[in-house]
């Protein structure tokens, strides 16, 4: 911490120092100061500028294998709290066995420009102007009806002080978004493009968020001009965005280790898959995408999770009190949304290593259909199932595009899934997977970098036309 103490660097002092007249087995600290700047912009006029600072602590406390947890947003109520919470936890059934806590001590900032060193007013005058490129546009093949444009700027801090380690790490995002409307043929489609960075202002670029713009419209020309999808089985090709949802939802939140420990996911570490080496999905939290950090929130070094190798389960999610009950080293994947959450197991960056395939190759005498975008899903790691909702699919014959097509799906058993993967791509698609996962109320920055997959005889499910 810094020499010259400010804030909260005083108040942790004094919460640590309270709770070491407490004769706990453990404790830690959790003290986040976080801000974030929104401004909407509704077609030509300014439709709201929200800038809030988001402050509080979070206290656990560790005594006779039973935990506790505690927290507030009024730094002067810590007594109360930590005494309060000594009370209840002592009347807890449950006992939790902790081990391998952090010994960590260290200072990390993400290197940035900071967003305070341009004013509200420079952003909002790009912005509107930025909005006015596309309304000035003359768009004859559709009709605009509705476009937005949000942008944010979030700058976290956050403080973690436990009897062994002491660590404070910053990191800058920013997001923007263009959500688009317009009607054909009393035919009414929406699209939505966004761009995000683990970074300040030096990744503001005019350029690259007009071009998410022009993204947009394309996207949304293809919607109006578009069929329901039928139904039917067919080989298919993942773009990037779906391939980035399957290793997500459907591997990522079966392999947190405490929905293993409940029983609720159908994966087991040295389960195989497939016999397909090539299949390798992995959890970063060490790539500096929006998924990054240095430590979790129990002060655990990050570090790159394995979850599947070679077609086989290897690793899980872990936070502390998973990893000791399954008898494993912690991985560093407990995160918190907030001071007033209790970390759980979560992901970072996850995604399918790349493979051997060019794209071109993949797409050469290609029968099947190409599927991109998704709008929304659900996936039952209990049972091994998934259900997405994919925005686009083109229909390919002999490797050309001969249909395009919209309100696709897929769903199906993860382990068929992966067993039926024919083909991975040697390069990852466009850097734009950037995301918020929600879990046990608390939502994740989370990030993705995937291949394209090649998957066989698959059912695409969608609005059957005659």
């Amino acid at each position: 911490m810094s020499k010259e103490k400010n804030y909260i660097e005083d108040y942790l002092d004094k919460i640590k120092n309270y709770l070491e007249t407490k004769d706990l087995d453990y404790y830690d600290i959790r003290i986040d100061d976080n801000k974030s700047t929104n401004i909407i912009i509704d077609k030509k006029d300014i439709k709201e500028i929200i800038e809030l600072e988001n402050k509080g602590v979070g206290i656990r406390i560790y005594k006779n294998k039973k935990l506790g947890f505690c927290s507030t947003n009024i730094f002067e109520n810590y007594k109360k709290i930590i005494d309060k919470c000594i009370e209840d936890t002592k009347k807890q059934n449950k006992t939790t066995l902790l081990s391998n806590f952090s010994k960590n001590k260290n200072k990390f900032i993400v290197k940035h420009k900071k967003f305070e060193n341009k004013d509200i007013q420079s952003k909002i005058k790009e912005l509107l102007e930025l909005n006015k490129e596309l309304l000035k546009r003359n768009i004859k093949e559709f009709k605009l009806l509705e476009t937005t444009l949000r942008y944010s700027e979030i700058t976290k801090r956050n403080y973690f002080l436990s009897p062994y380690a002491e660590i404070y790490e910053e990191k800058p995002f920013f997001l923007l978004y263009n959500f688009i409307t317009g009607s054909k043929d009393n035919n009414i489609e929406n699209a939505l493009s966004r761009i995000g960075y683990l970074a300040g202002l030096e990744k503001r670029n005019y350029n690259s968020e007009k071009e998410i713009i022009e993204e947009n419209i394309l996207q949304l020309d293809e919607l109006l001009n578009s069929k329901p999808c039928p139904i039917t089985t067919s080989d298919i090709i993942l773009s990037p965005e779906v391939s980035d949802l399957l290793s997500h939802e459907a591997i990522g939140h079966s392999l947190e280790a405490d929905a293993v420990i409940r029983n609720e996911s159908v994966l087991k570490k040295g389960m195989t898959l497939t016999k397909n080496h090539e299949i390798n999905i992995t959890d970063n939290p060490e790539i500096k995408k929006f998924g990054f950090y240095k430590y979790d929130q129990e002060g655990i070094v990050a570090k790159k999770r394995e979850l599947i190798k070679k077609g086989v389960v290897n690793d899980y999610l872990l936070d502390l009190e998973s990893s000791t009950k399954l008898k494993l080293k912690p991985n560093g994947a407990a995160r918190a949304e907030s001071y007033a959450q209790i970390p759980i197991p979560r992901m970072s960056n996850t995604y399918f290593e790349t493979g051997k395939d060019k794209y071109k190759d993949l797409l050469k005498d290609f029968n099947g259909y190409l599927l991109k975008g998704f709008s929304g899903g659900q996936t039952y790691p209990n049972i091994g199932t998934f259900m997405f909702g994919i925005k686009q699919a083109y229909k390919y014959k002999n490797g050309e595009i001969v249909d395009k097509y919209k309100q696709a799906s897929i769903s199906g058993n993860i382990v068929d899934y992966l067993k039926n993967i024919e083909g991975v791509s040697n390069k990852v698609g466009k850097d734009l997977n950037i995301g918020f996962c929600g879990k046990g109320g608390q939502t994740a920055f989370v990030g993705g970098k995937n291949p394209y997959l090649k998957i066989k005889n698959i059912v695409v499910g969608g609005t059957k036309h005659e």
